[in-house]
């Protein structure tokens, strides 16, 4: 069984499919990060709709949540840390999915702006919660599958481990 695992884990399959997963969650993060980044205030009055953190949290949130997506994004495009990302990505999908259940669930809010592209003041009542908790759980999933499955062989970190490769057979050669 472990042997069935062990081939299809290490399939090259994984990188035709893993890339264009990993581009596409890579362009989602870097694009929600920009309006963040550029409207700081406007987010913050979107993480406060949420009435879940302390007020005194929401505007370290406001910095610095976009800045993790940012970077987070950047890495994941470019096959850098990819596992590393994933991880950082799927923990924020996580918690985007906990904060958008917590709304639809317990607070009984069918639409809800969730603040993630835009101003949550411009999207409240344009889109369902359950659609973007859906929306979250599909990106959760690729998030996932480039964790589990995607070394970043197209990306840096196999460029990376290429050279050091190289460079290893050049010093055994000296």
């Amino acid at each position: 069984m472990s042997g069935g695992w062990s081939r299809f884990a290490g399939s090259p399959v994984h990188s035709l499919v893993g890339v264009p997963v990993r581009a596409a969650l890579g362009i989602v993060f870097v694009y929600a990060s920009l309006y963040k980044i550029a409207e700081p205030r406007e987010f913050a009055m979107s993480i406060a709709l949420y009435d879940m953190l302390p007020l005194s949290l929401v505007n370290l949130m406001a910095i610095t949540l976009p800045a993790i997506e940012l970077v987070a994004g950047v890495t994941l495009l470019l096959g850098f840390w990819t596992r590393a990302s994933a991880v950082v990505v799927n923990g924020m999908l996580l918690t985007f999915i906990a904060a958008i259940g917590y709304v639809v669930f317990v607070r009984g809010r069918a639409e809800f702006g969730c603040g993630c592209f835009s101003p949550a003041a411009a999207e409240a009542g344009k889109e369902l919660a359950t659609d973007t908790l859906w929306r979250d759980v599909a990106y959760l999933a690729g998030g996932a599958y480039v964790m589990l499955f995607d070394d970043g062989a197209v990306g840096l970190d196999g460029l990376r481990r290429r050279w050091r490769a190289r460079r290893r057979t050049d010093a055994t050669r000296a």
